[in-house]
This record gives structure tokens, C-alpha cells and sequence, in this order.
């Protein structure tokens, strides 16, 4: 339950920080990368979106917990009163704001705050979404209770079966030299919300297949960050060997060896009046 979601996710946290040489916790992880999560919010025929409206409907204004780059607030605030996104990095919401901008959506309200430490009010939503967020959040109960709080109606959860970075174990394992702790996914968020007394429903969207790089640069660059290995140094020289055998040639670039069967799963609750209160 709550507490096997906080000590593993705190056990998670601090593997990550002594693995790297020069932790800053001021840094935003997505400066530099958050405008690879901009798409154009007038796209047609994609699954996730069609499902979402489906999702949401009757709901006239949604709150997007960690939108980030409005992926999924700016196209479901086409068809609603308002969408009100709240993330806590600032390049995110930068392009979030250009996004905006540029697309002419000007129904999306963006906050800047961690989710589980909101230190002000937001208005009461029909529904809220949380994509791909929950997985590092330690202190998940206050997290879970502000979604309840601030939602009238339904919540849908997004999130990976096992963590999205799940499958770079092998890789942080002959890097680093030690077994890396994963960070919960959805088996442990549902035992999460029994706990707290919600009766979270279950689908399953997805699953997905490997992950595609364009070459084998862009793979050295994406995988140095994410397993934190500064270039230049002797696990850098590990990394880029381990590599020659870890990526495979496919149609499109290289495939990650691992990393396909990814499953993606929807979780829908209703808030009820115990759970705001609590």
C-alpha cells in the first residue's frame, strides 16, 4: 500500500542522486527536453485522445496534473470550458504557453507547483487527468487526496504497468554495478488507492513496441541522462561499449534490446465524499 509506495520510491530517489556526480535538486530534468513533448492539438485519429473524450465526457473542465507541454490538455480544451494544467517544471510550461500561443487555445490556465505540495486553492474541476507522473512521487497519499480534492467527478490515471524506465535495468546494472530499484507502477498504485478507500477501475490501453532511436548519438545522449553517466569518463567508455551490443539495427534507426512489451494502462476512480474529506 501507501507505505511500500513511499519506501520504494524514496529508495529509488536516492540510488539516482548517488549516482550522479554533480546532482543539483534546483536543476529542471526537462530543460532541453520538454519541447519534445509538444504535439499538435488539432491532430486527428489518435487512440489516446478518442478514448480520453470518451473518458471525459459530460466533464466541462479538466485539470491536467503534470501536463507539462499541454500534449493532452490543449486538444481536450478544444471541446471543453476550460482545462487548467499544473506542473512543476518551468520549460515545461514555457511550451506549454507557446503552444497556446501558436494553436490559439486560449482556455488553458497554467499553474507552476509540485501537486503534492499546492499551496493555494485551485477552483473544483469536473475531472482530472495524470499522465505519466505518478511514479516519483514519494508522499503519493497527498498527491492522490488533492486529485480527489479538486475533482467533482472522475479521475483518470495514465501510467505504465511496470515504471516507463523499468527496462534500462540491465544497462544501470553493468553500469553501475548494482541492482536498480525500479519505481512502483501500477500494481502499486492500485494497492495505493485500496488503501485509501477508492475503488479504482483497470484497463488496459496498450502495449507498446521497442523504443526507436534515429541513431546511435541520439541513444548515447538520451541514455547518458537518464542513467547518469557524465561523458567523457570511464563509465561513459562502458556505456558506449555496451551499447554495440544492446542496440539493434531496425526499420526507422535502432532499437533498445529490452525495451518492447511496455504496457499501458488506464485507471478510473471516482472521488467520493470520504476521500475529499480525509
Amino acid at each position: 500500500g501507501i507505505e511500500r509506495w513511499r519506501t520504494q520510491v524514496k529508495a529509488h530517489h536516492s540510488q539516482s542522486i548517488a549516482a550522479q556526480i554533480d546532482f543539483d535538486p534546483e536543476q529542471d530534468f526537462w530543460q532541453g527536453l520538454a519541447h519534445k513533448f509538444r504535439d499538435d492539438p488539432y491532430r486527428l485519429n489518435d487512440p489516446l485522445l478518442v478514448r480520453l473524450e470518451k473518458e471525459f465526457t459530460g466533464c466541462d473542465s479538466l485539470l491536467d496534473v503534470g501536463g507539462g507541454a499541454g500534449r493532452l490538455a490543449l486538444p481536450l480544451a478544444l471541446h471543453r470550458e476550460k482545462v487548467t494544467v499544473v506542473d512543476s517544471s518551468e520549460s515545461m510550461l514555457k511550451q506549454l504557453k507557446e503552444a497556446s500561443v501558436e494553436s490559439g487555445i486560449n482556455n488553458v490556465e497554467a499553474i507552476r507547483s509540485l501537486w503534492e505540495r499546492l499551496s493555494f486553492n485551485v477552483s473544483i474541476h469536473s475531472g482530472s487527468l495524470c499522465s505519466h507522473v505518478v511514479y516519483g512521487i514519494e508522499d503519493i497519499e497527498t498527491f492522490v487526496r488533492n486529485i480527489n480534492r479538486f475533482t467533482a467527478d472522475r479521475v483518470i490515471v495514465l501510467a505504465f504497468m511496470r515504471s516507463p524506465q523499468a527496462h534500462l535495468e540491465v544497462l544501470w546494472e553493468l553500469i553501475h554495478g548494482e541492482k536498480r530499484i525500479n519505481l512502483p507502477g501500477v500494481p502499486e498504485l492500485m494497492g495505493v488507492l485500496w488503501e485509501m478507500g477508492m475503488i479504482p477501475e483497470l484497463s488496459i490501453l496498450e502495449t507498446l513496441g521497442p523504443h526507436i532511436y534515429e541513431s546511435e548519438i541520439e541513444a548515447i545522449n538520451d541514455l547518458r541522462k537518464r542513467i547518469y553517466v557524465n561523458e567523457g569518463t570511464e563509465k561513459d567508455k562502458d556505456l558506449i561499449s555496451l551499447l554495440e551490443v544492446h542496440l539493434s539495427p531496425v526499420e526507422g534507426g535502432l532499437e533498445l534490446v529490452g525495451s518492447a512489451g511496455r504496457t499501458m494502462c488506464l485507471v478510473r476512480w471516482k472521488p467520493n465524499e470520504l476521500s475529499r474529506s480525509l
